[in-house]
């Protein structure tokens, strides 16, 4: 079966655009997987996806997979839980 990535997908609630835009806000620092997905009508869950590279991968540039772990990291220890 084939699967059609991003927004294409009919099932798709995002924009390719969208994507790009959530993971940059987060690569701010200035903004958690909640308030995110807030701002775009999704679950945490799917922001998480998205940031920790499980969703929407196809739209990964160089370096980007990287930087969003750093970032998590940075994240996890600055702003225990």
């Amino acid at each position: 079966m084939n699967s059609i990535d991003g927004e294409f997908n009919p099932a798709a609630i995002l924009t390719d655009a969208e994507v790009r835009e959530i993971k940059d806000l987060y690569l701010t620092g200035d903004h958690s997987y909640v308030e995110i997905a807030r701002r775009f009508g999704v679950a945490r869950s799917t922001v998480q996806q998205i940031l920790n590279c499980e969703r929407w991968h196809h739209l990964l540039q160089p370096g980007e997979r990287e930087a969003l772990a750093e970032m998590r990291d940075y994240r996890n220890r600055n702003y225990p839980r």
